[in-house]
């Protein structure tokens, strides 16, 4: 009986030691079971935040270095805009996913393309512009592309912009900062291409933030309503602006707790039915820590994969591409790297919808991975974009064999629901290690060649080649040759007659630039005004022009010449100098030259530029007593009734009307016509490209007051001018 009741107490003791040491171990398995489904839940933001961030990077990525591109091809132009709109559209036909393009020369927006819906954003100043000029300024000193954003666009939307500063004359002294060129991205249009709004609807939340260049601080660009949890993941775009961050997180607050309260009261019951309990408690860690090992296999592999072609994507080609290639080059290995993209392919998303499009790129890539051979890769970058990775070839014959494989390939038609589509390509290709060993520098060269290859018409191959860059450097060098004739006095004034039609009386002459290159002799203001002008270095050699001109006309009085009224041309850029006005005084003075002497000639363009400034300014001149004209009129956008409101003394009729008019009727009215209003406005007319005698009469019928041309004389040296001689005619 004493045995029996020892065994009560004894089991009872060991029973509730089991009791206790199940329940203990039931408290632990619920706190382990929470941490784990925390390390899960972890492991799958982490697969979540890398997927969103490969999207987001690809898209902006490929929108930024428009930016870079624009860049160049503003340095290649030499600040000339006018290519801007056409270009501009090939780019964001080519690229996607950019809203807008625009130049900002000097840091003022100049153009937009496309400029419908966005025209209340001409004229915005990026450089004075509180919160932008931080940024916008480090950027000119460190010759670096920047963001900004999210912002408020003035002509409304919220997007983030990424501006390229522009040098013209870049890596000399002589380096001069033009302006920017930005792309625009809306911040709606942007989060649309990944699934974070999906997510955010699921519970999930999401922040994208970035670093401002200049201050360091964190700016969010987007967020979800509810604010980050404990339990986030986090992963850097490595973009061309810098790293942003894309944090995702999901609460589980609520879902732990329960499952805490629920572990317990197992726990509790568990540690009654202790074998059972002990067995499942045990196996069940193992099977969590299964789970989360495979899931976290399969999302690595989702992050370097195409969700949509199954093909490598950029993120594979960036952690891989490096290594392949030390690897060749160890072994002395010839590679290439095809970058294309197909042509137009925007328009099938535009007009019969994005799903075909995603049905084209799916066929698009199966064909490119039955074309690659063991050593090659295949890779789709972003949207219609694709990379081949050559891994060995002998020469340039095998990459245009399998480069004109890929255009037949993708040549082919494709037929889907009845219809057929037949799709081209372009292709740029580089070789390495002859056209870079690292993977940025083969990247842009490719880039480069693919569009040369665009630019020759599509459906074709371009090879990269150092001839490319020709343009840039004989840019350069002219630029350089420009500098030095300023310095060395290369320039050399030549004076054009000008004529009084009625009195056969040379009454002054149009002083005209002329440059003695040591090398290619003498060169026309046509072939070096543009390069001036875009540089800059216009303003510099107008004023070497207007000292020029107002020392000959000093010279001439103290050789005891004839007064004469010499006209010179302003640039656009010196109208914009507010010490134009106190350098013509100085000249004056210094020289002791009347006002009266001397005419400025100013184009319409120049007066459209700014009409305000414009009028002021020749006003000041013109109460100086300095003659104004007005140089090529009619072929601007001006009118005569504009004239009323300048100050103007002077009209030059454009040689365009001049020339043929002879033989026809309508050169006749127009210049008819000119004369009689501005004439009706006390203003004189010159008639410029005067070469008969017949052109002579004519115009003198119509009252022209003056005239230019070739008839009397061509432009000619000083010393010429000086011994012309009197104007004679041989009517028949």
């Amino acid at each position: 009986m004493k045995k029996a009741e020892f065994k009560q107490p004894s089991a009872l003791i060991i029973s509730l030691i089991a009791f206790f040491a199940i329940a203990s171990f039931g408290a632990y398995w619920t706190q382990s079971t929470n941490k784990s489904i925390i390390n899960q839940q972890q492991s799958l933001l982490s697969g979540l935040s890398r997927t969103q961030a490969s999207v987001l990077e690809r898209r902006l990525s490929s929108a930024f270095t428009s930016a870079q591109i624009l860049a160049y091809e503003v340095e290649q132009n030499g600040g000339n805009g006018e290519w801007f709109p056409t270009y501009a559209n090939k780019l964001i036909e080519s690229i996607g996913g950019i809203e807008n393009l625009q130049l900002a020369p000097d840091g003022i927006i100049s153009d937009i393309y496309p400029l419908k819906g966005n025209e209340d954003a001409i004229g915005f100043n990026v450089i004075s512009t509180p919160g932008f000029k931080e940024e916008a300024m480090l950027s000119i000193r460190n010759h670096q592309m920047f963001v900004i954003g999210p912002i408020n666009l003035v002509q409304g939307g919220v997007a983030v912009i990424s501006r390229a500063p522009i040098f013209l004359n870049k890596g000399t002294q002589k380096e001069l900062f033009w302006g920017f060129a930005s792309a625009v991205i809306y911040l709606d249009d942007l989060l649309e291409s990944t699934q974070l709004k999906r997510l955010e609807s699921e519970g999930y939340q999401y922040n994208l933030s970035r670093k401002h260049a200049a201050t360091k601080k964190t700016i969010t660009l987007s967020n979800s309503l509810t604010p980050l949890s404990d339990i986030q993941a986090s992963t850097e775009l490595i973009l061309p602006v810098g790293t942003w961050t894309l944090k995702i997180s999901k609460a589980l607050d609520e879902q732990l707790d329960d499952r805490r309260v629920t572990g317990y009261a197992v726990s509790f019951i568990a540690s009654l039915l202790l074998s059972i309990a002990l067995y499942a408690i045990l196996i069940q860690p193992l099977k969590l820590r299964t789970l989360v090992k495979e899931k976290t296999a399969e999302l690595q592999t989702l992050a370097n994969k195409d969700p949509l072609t199954g093909l490598p994507n950029r993120r594979f080609l960036q952690d891989n591409l490096p290594k392949i290639l030390q690897s060749n080059q160890r072994y002395k290995k010839v590679s290439a790297f095809i970058y294309f993209d197909l042509d137009n392919f925007k328009r099938i998303n535009d007009t019969i919808g994005h799903d075909v499009g995603d049905q084209v790129l799916i066929i698009v890539g199966d064909r490119l991975n039955k074309l690659k051979g063991t050593s090659d890769l295949v890779a789709r970058l972003g949207g219609d974009e694709f990379g081949i990775f050559l891994g060995s070839v002998s020469n340039e014959i095998q990459i245009e064999e399998h480069a004109n494989r890929i255009l037949q390939s993708i040549h082919a038609p494709i037929k889907m629901d009845n219809r057929e589509y037949i799709l081209s390509t372009s292709l740029g290709i580089a070789v390495i290690p002859e056209h870079g060993d690292d993977l940025v520098s083969i990247m842009q060269n490719a880039d480069m060649a693919l569009y040369q290859a665009k630019l020759q018409g599509k459906n074709q191959f371009s090879f990269y080649n150092e001839n490319m860059k020709v343009n840039t450097h004989n840019l350069i060098k002219a630029e350089n040759d420009l500098s030095l004739a300023l310095q060395r006095n290369e320039f050399e004034i030549y004076y054009q007659p000008q004529f009084d039609l009625y009195t056969n009386h040379i009454f002054g002459a149009e002083a005209l630039i002329r440059w003695n290159h040591p090398e290619k002799g003498l060169i026309f203001p046509n072939d070096f005004i543009p390069l001036a002008e875009s540089t800059g270095q216009i303003v510099e050699l107008g004023y070497w022009i207007l000292e020029s001109s107002i020392a000959y006309l000093a010279r001439r009085r103290i050789e005891n010449r004839a007064d004469i009224l010499l006209h010179i041309n302003l640039a656009s850029r010196q109208l914009a100098d507010p010490h134009l006005v106190i350098l013509v005084q100085e000249l004056l003075e210094k020289y002791q030259v009347p006002a009266h002497q001397i005419g400025f000639e100013i184009t319409e363009t120049s007066i459209l530029e700014d009409v305000h400034l414009a009028r002021n300014l020749l006003q000041t001149f013109k109460d100086m007593g300095i003659c104004i004209a007005i140089d090529d009129f009619g072929t601007g956008y001006s009118s005569l009734s504009q004239l009323k409101n300048l100050p103007v003394n002077l009209l030059k009729i454009d040689r365009s009307f001049v020339m043929d008019l002879e033989c026809d009727p309508d050169d006749r009215k127009i210049v008819e016509a000119i004369i009689a209003m501005a004439h009706k406005l006390n203003i004189k007319v010159l008639a410029e490209g005067i070469e008969t005698r017949e052109q002579w009469k004519m115009l003198a019928n119509f009252k022209c007051d003056l005239g230019q041309g070739y008839y009397v004389s061509k432009a000619v040296t000083m010393d010429e001018f000086n011994n012309g001689k009197p104007i004679t005619h041989h009517d028949s």
